[in-house]
């Protein structure tokens, strides 16, 4: 009798071990998806615009220094540790210039910061057949990540002189597969720039 209970006690526990493993497996699954989410380019490239709008926000502490940081580190904390930020050149530079890693992008959302007020990046809306969008065109590169581009307008006010600037603009992203960006290339159609009478 005793030997009979025994072998049932042990098909009993190898089906509990069983069940036990499916039932992880399962759990698993979910799990392992939950870790990588898929990446929204439209979510990635509206943030980006919004701390970028957001750089204008701080205020000149009581003994006159510019606390620019937090709004500057909310806007450098999108971007991977060795991304590149690609512009146009100034009045005092020639051809494109790239700023490199977080302190490289710092530096041009700080200088940034400083030089505009009531800052309005927007993503230019597209209307067809009675419906308006404001498309985020994307692509997936091969070595992983996604890409995305999309044409804005922007708005803003030369902090020095109070010229309303009104100029079209397109941006480039490329992200990583954390949702961290890798590189931005900003192009400012400087020809078609206007002042905004106020």
């Amino acid at each position: 009798m005793r030997e009979v209970r025994k072998g049932t006690a042990t098909k009993m526990h190898k089906r509990h071990k069983r069940v036990l493993c499916f039932l992880c497996f399962f759990v698993a699954i979910p799990l392992l998806h939950a870790q990588a989410p898929a990446l929204d380019p439209d979510k990635l490239v509206d943030q980006w615009f919004i701390r970028l709008n957001a750089l204008d926000d701080w205020y000149i502490s009581y003994d006159g220094k510019e606390e620019t940081d937090a709004v500057v580190d909310r806007f450098v904390d999108l971007y991977d540790a060795d991304a590149f930020h690609q512009v146009g050149p100034n009045e005092n530079q020639i051809g494109p210039v790239v700023f490199h890693g977080r302190d490289g992008i710092k530096k041009w959302a700080t200088d940034f910061a400083k030089k505009h007020v009531g800052v309005a990046y927007r993503v230019d809306f597209i209307t067809r057949n009675e419906k308006s969008i404001q498309p985020v065109y994307t692509i997936k590169p091969g070595f992983g990540g996604i890409g995305a581009a999309a044409e804005f307008t922007a708005v803003y006010t030369n902090r020095e002189d109070r010229k309303r600037i009104i100029i079209p603009g397109s941006a480039f992203f490329l992200f990583s597969e954390s949702g961290k960006i890798l590189r931005v290339r900003l192009y400012m159609l400087k020809d078609e720039t206007a002042e905004i009478e106020q």
